[in-house]
């Protein structure tokens, strides 16, 4: 299913595109889901080995991401200007670098883990743990990078089915394997926390190759030929170029998550367990953007590459205002009805009252996010990434700023509005680049 998003109506095929990365997205929740309730069930040190480890993986999962941003926006270019071939060398390179990458990250990994989970705060039984759990993560370090990018090359083409069935195979087997290597069955023996980071490695193994034999086949517009492949650093750096400040800005974002948390467990538990729940809604509230905007990355890309800028522009209105329409009812029953949203994870009064404040402040300010995440999907797409850095660093300069202050006069919800204040000026100034037209100018 490869597509020519350059003309036609905007609104099925971007609905059409974005459905399968939807679903994509669940899948792989449904992945980080299991994972964790089978290494719950072997107690409190297995879970939180994993738990010190998430925090450097979610950085390295940033930097996949910001290559495969780096690859689809090069690729998609080069495929609405019909160029076929040029964009087969940018799926060439892409792969390329982030088979080097993966490889680079996986031997650092291993030889300063014990260093970096110390640091960390790991000791004991728990530091056993999380270095054997790591060190088989970071082998499959190198399928992650190879299955991010390899999607993400797909989806450049306007194919988003081939890369969600591949994900849907990696994530049966993963569920397949999970309780079989933690638990042992018949001749398998039980490796505990061991065998859940064997069955990670085996189930992304598979499904990067399952999307690289894709792009090998020949079967999509993308036509790589290993053989008669042609090293260009040039096309390196400007993968790199591209991608590079994605990576940095969602590494920002989790650090700025950390020092928010940080201003939050001044006022204790309860507060801290609040947050932690309202993270998770906010991650339910954004699925679907996540979805519509790797859609609007590919069609924008596209469309710029062909000279379309009113039409690129059309894209992204489109999708905000799909975006914006699908986050409104969600934000109306949280602002209704917003105690329960926290019963399913809480009994606890206490944590309960303080998300119906959280709820209160924040809820609305997902409709502004709705509107923000497909304006710097555009930047994306046009692969001008540094104005979406630029605008994530703002974010997270004031929210940091104000929520160091704001509790002093407003106690705990001095953060919230903190958040909602950032999140506007956020919104206002990404409103500000795009109208001014800057980001349309080709990237290739």
């Amino acid at each position: 299913m490869q597509k020519d998003f350059t003309t036609g109506r905007i609104g099925r095929k971007l609905l059409l595109l974005a459905g399968p990365i939807v679903f994509s997205m669940l899948l792989q929740t449904a992945y980080n889901i299991v994972d964790t309730v089978f290494i719950g069930m072997l107690g409190p040190e297995n879970l939180a080995a994993i738990s010190i480890t998430f925090p450097v993986v979610f950085v390295f999962i940033a930097v996949a991401s910001g290559f495969a941003v780096g690859s689809n926006a090069l690729v998609s270019q080069a495929l609405g200007q019909n160029d076929e071939n040029r964009a087969s060398n940018f799926a060439e390179h892409s792969l390329l670098l982030s088979l080097a990458a993966g490889i680079a990250i996986a031997i650092l990994g291993i030889v300063f883990s014990k260093h970096l989970f110390v640091f960390m705060g790991a000791s004991g039984k728990v530091l056993e743990l999380t270095i054997a759990y790591s060190n088989l993560i970071f082998v499959g370090f190198v399928f992650l990078f190879l299955g991010f990018v390899s999607q993400s090359l797909i989806q450049g083409e306007g194919d988003s089915k081939t890369p969600m069935k591949n994900l849907f195979y990696s994530v049966m087997l993963n569920i397949a394997l999970d309780p079989l290597l933690i638990f042992g069955f018949a001749f398998i023996p039980a490796f505990g926390i061991v065998g859940a980071a064997i069955a990670t490695v085996l189930s992304r193994s598979v499904a990067a190759f399952l999307n690289i034999y894709h792009l090998l086949s020949g079967k999509g517009r993308l036509k790589l030929k290993p053989t008669a492949f042609k090293f260009n650093a040039g096309i390196l750096k400007k993968i790199i170029a591209i991608g590079l400040p994605s990576s940095i800005s969602q590494s920002i974002t989790a650090a700025g998550f950390m020092f928010i948390t940080s201003f939050v467990s001044a006022f204790g538990t309860f507060a801290i367990a609040a947050y932690g729940i309202g993270m998770r809604l906010n991650s339910m509230v954004v699925l679907p953007m996540i979805g519509i905007a790797t859609a609007t990355i590919t069609f924008v890309g596209q469309n710029i590459g062909a000279g379309n800028v009113e039409r690129a522009k059309s894209v992204v209105w489109f999708s905000a205002k799909i975006s914006f329409a699908i986050t409104a009812p969600i934000v109306f029953f949280m602002l209704l009805f917003p105690k329960y949203f926290f019963i399913p994870f809480t009994q606890s009064s206490e944590i309960i009252e303080i998300g119906i404040e959280y709820l209160s402040i924040i809820a609305w300010t997902f409709l502004l996010f709705s509107i923000y995440y497909m304006i710097i999907s555009g930047f994306q797409g046009a692969g001008k990434t540094m104005l979406s850095l630029a605008t994530n660093l703002v974010y997270w300069a004031v929210a940091i700023a104000l929520a160091a202050v704001l509790p002093a006069t407003f106690g705990l919800v001095g953060i919230w509005y903190a958040l909602a204040i950032a999140i506007i000026i956020e919104v206002l100034l990404s409103l500000a680049v795009f109208l001014s037209g800057i980001w349309t100018e080709k990237a290739i």
